[in-house]
């Protein structure tokens, strides 16, 4: 469990102040003693124990006021989270909910995910909910997506997925990153169709413009119901659609100058449709001063941007087959990260093209030292470049560690196996899975979007990645996999660009 840069700075507002000493009791004398080991990082470790055994005292609770019982459980979170004991973290925070803390719901939700209980996640979200509407509203994309994808993974899922998106209409939730909106709206859609809800899901995609959003529509025949309406029908065409969203990002540059996700957003854009050369000039004209010493004066979001627009530039270079300089600013991107170490995502997706260039030796290197902590998705991650770097290094014994892992946890990334599947040349197990994951609601868009034959430049240099595409072509054309996919989905040629 990564100790997250809002999560603390969340901790650090709950437990601004010790407890009180005015009365000078048992209960509040043990608090500030303990308060202080576990704030202190060299003492966290052993006071833990002492303050787990604390906390459910009669003396604690009698002899505290709420906001100090408040104020401790907040530096019990921090400590467990710096241990990474993810038990203890719940435990204090599941108190803290207890005591109708404000800060509690929000930090369950958050332990839930980070440590894979998808249960706690629920529960925290529809508590949030009702404890605390406003820090609802304003729940973090990445937090919000999260939590609804754990509820995929209990009993009746979809039905409290459905549950869920509804109370983030009913919130007049909008996403933090704009660029999430349209996704959210189409799995509510989804939904709702699943359900039957044909009319409430044409209205929810209402104003849905991210071209990769309107190509599901088309290829996924659960939205099939919504074309029969012929102006639903005229806004999905995908390449209107994605000069549309040209527009639209170039005009948020000109309109946020501040703003580096504005950036970083045109550039994706341009890069969906093929044009990497426009998309690297757009990048290159700001990252000097997104780099400058001062540039925090300049840009708002610089904190948690400046990755994102080196892992762009980064994608960029490897388009256009620069593949030195796109290692060298990979490498930075995964550093740039304004909590401090190293950023999951991007070490796993560095490790990924390493692959992909045939350079194995130097995969398994940035799992092995950039990566933190990662999450059961993010693991098994992890463990599907094992297994191409393996493969690559013939070394059996890794790859059949990495590969028992995943077929282990299958259903928790299919699209982990299925990758590990295709850099083995197991065609036969990768349609298989592919055909398992066309039969799964819950895995089918993401399956049907995988067999898509987007384009590829040909200045993009990575001989293995074109050895796997070729391979999912051999997947895509098997009669068994067309017989599935047909029952559910669609091939459509489009202007867009796997990127």
């Amino acid at each position: 469990m990564r100790l997250n840069t809002f999560i603390a700075a969340l901790l650090m507002l709950a437990a601004s102040a010790p407890p009180a000493l005015s009365q000078q009791t048992y209960a509040q004398t043990r608090a500030v003693s303990l308060y202080g080991q576990l704030s202190d990082a060299s003492t966290c470790e052993a006071a833990l124990p002492t303050a787990r055994q604390f906390w459910p005292s009669t003396e604690f609770q009698q002899q505290l006021s709420s906001e100090d019982q408040s104020n401790f459980l907040a530096a019990v979170v921090g400590c467990a989270m710096s241990l990474q004991d993810a038990e203890a973290a719940i435990a204090a925070a599941t108190a803290a909910h207890d005591l109708n803390a404000t800060w509690a719901d929000k930090v369950r939700l958050i332990l839930g995910m980070s440590s894979d209980n998808d249960a706690l996640t629920v529960q925290a979200f529809f508590d949030l909910a009702q404890t605390s509407p406003k820090d609802f509203a304003a729940l973090e994309s990445f937090n919000a997506w999260g939590a609804i994808r754990a509820a995929e993974n209990i009993s009746g899922g979809s039905d409290i997925a459905l549950q869920m998106h509804n109370l983030l209409v009913s919130a007049h939730y909008t996403p933090n990153d704009a660029s999430f909106d349209d996704f959210f709206r189409l799995d509510h859609a989804r939904l709702l169709l699943l359900h039957n809800q044909v009319a409430q899901a044409r209205a929810r995609l209402d104003g849905v413009v991210d071209p990769q959003a309107i190509l599901t529509i088309r290829i996924n025949k659960i939205y099939d119901p919504l074309r029969s309406d012929s102006a639903f029908e005229r806004h999905l065409d995908v390449e209107s659609v994605a000069n549309e969203s040209i527009a639209r990002a170039r005009r948020a540059v000109a309109d946020h100058p501040r703003q580096l996700s504005a950036v970083v957003g045109l550039a994706r854009a341009l890069r969906d449709v093929g044009r990497s050369r426009e998309a690297l000039d757009v990048i290159e004209r700001v990252l000097p001063a997104a780099r400058a010493e001062q540039a925090a004066q300049s840009f708002d979001d610089l904190e948690e941007q400046l990755q994102w627009l080196l892992n762009e530039k980064a994608d960029l270079l490897y388009d256009l087959g620069r593949n030195d300089e796109a290692r060298s600013i990979y490498l930075e991107s995964v550093s740039a990260n304004g909590g401090g170490g190293s950023n999951a995502n991007q070490a796993v997706e560095f490790a990924g093209l390493l692959n992909a260039e045939g350079r194995a030796t130097d995969a398994l290197q940035v799992l092995q030292t950039l990566l933190p902590h990662l999450n059961s998705y993010g693991e098994l991650l992890r463990q599907s470049e094992r297994a191409c770097a393996a493969e690559q290094l013939h070394d059996p014994a890794t790859q059949n560690a990495a590969l028992a892992i995943l077929r282990a946890h299958e259903m928790d990334n299919p699209g982990a196996l299925a990758h590990a599947l295709l850099c083995m040349n197991d065609i036969d197990g990768a349609a298989a899975l592919m055909i398992r994951r066309l039969a799964n609601p819950v895995e089918r868009e993401r399956a049907i979007l995988a067999l898509q034959p987007f384009r590829h430049l040909e200045t993009r240099h990575l001989p293995l990645e074109a050895v796997e595409l070729q391979r999912l072509a051999q997947v895509r054309a098997r009669p068994d996999v067309q017989a599935a996919l047909s029952a559910v989905g669609r091939i459509e040629q489009s202007p867009l660009y796997g990127n």
